[in-house]
Order: structure tokens, then C-alpha cells, then sequence
């Protein structure tokens, strides 16, 4: 009997949680607001700014949440006031292929920062700021707009 009310609460649950599109939004809001805080911190530390030695950490950080930036944007949660385009329900294989360029440049910064190798650092940063262009181009309102 606790197994069967186990499961049916999970699916009550996973139901409500997919069915509601502004509880979606405001996560992917604070996903995408941690994924800029780690851009800032990255950049900042590669402008020789503050702690370097927390380059692997921040690195690292901008991976982890990459993996989780694909799924961020269900179907539905395309709420009236929000920054996401249409187009990325609409044009889900094209926004899928940016997703895959983000969550590999990505990977590619900590990647070249675990590394400590400069020469590959500048490059992976370069290669994950033109993934992040990539999609707030395509994707992404333009607050001007």
C-alpha cells in the first residue's frame, strides 16, 4: 500500500511540476542568473581581476549547470513575461544543436582550466562566450526591443 501512495503522489507531483509554466520560469530565471554570475566570475578572474585560483571552481561550475541549461525550457513554460523566444518550442532541433554547442564549450572551459594551460584557457573562454552569443541572439529577447 505505501508503494502504490509513493506513486502516486510521484506522478500527482511530477504532473503539477510539469503542468506549471511559471514555477518553470521562475527556475530557468535562476538557473540562467547562476549561469551569468559564473560568466562574470570567469571573466573576471581571465581579466586578472581577483583569484585566479578559483578559475577550476568556477569552471567547473559553469559545466555542471550547462548540463542542466537544456532542460530548463519545457514545453509550456514559455510564459508571457519572459526573455525565452517562441522559437525555442518552435525550433526545438535548432535550439536543441545551441544547447549542444553551450554544454560543450562549457565542458571545454573546465576542461582547459582544470589544465592550468593558458593557451587553452583564452580559447575555451572565447569558444563558450560565442555559444552564449549564439543562443541570446536566436533565442533571447532583446531587453532594447
Amino acid at each position: 500500500m505505501k508503494s502504490i501512495l509513493a506513486v502516486v503522489l510521484t506522478l500527482l507531483i511530477s504532473h503539477h511540476a510539469m503542468a506549471d509554466g511559471q514555477a518553470e520560469y521562475k527556475y530557468r530565471q535562476g538557473v540562467m542568473r547562476t549561469v551569468g554570475g559564473q560568466m562574470s566570475s570567469l571573466a573576471a578572474i581571465l581579466r586578472g581581476q581577483v583569484h585566479f585560483a578559483n578559475l577550476k571552481f568556477h569552471a567547473r561550475g559553469m559545466a555542471d549547470l550547462a548540463e542542466i541549461v537544456p532542460h530548463v525550457f519545457p514545453e509550456g513554460s514559455g510564459v508571457k513575461k519572459s526573455e525565452a523566444l517562441p522559437d525555442i518550442w518552435e525550433q526545438p532541433d535548432e535550439f536543441k544543436k545551441t544547447m549542444e554547442k553551450f554544454v560543450t564549450a562549457a565542458k571545454g572551459i573546465a576542461t582547459a582550466a582544470e589544465s592550468g594551460d593558458m593557451s587553452a584557457i583564452g580559447p575555451a573562454m572565447k569558444s563558450l562566450g560565442q555559444a552564449c552569443k549564439g543562443c541570446h541572439d536566436n533565442f533571447r529577447e532583446d531587453a532594447d526591443r
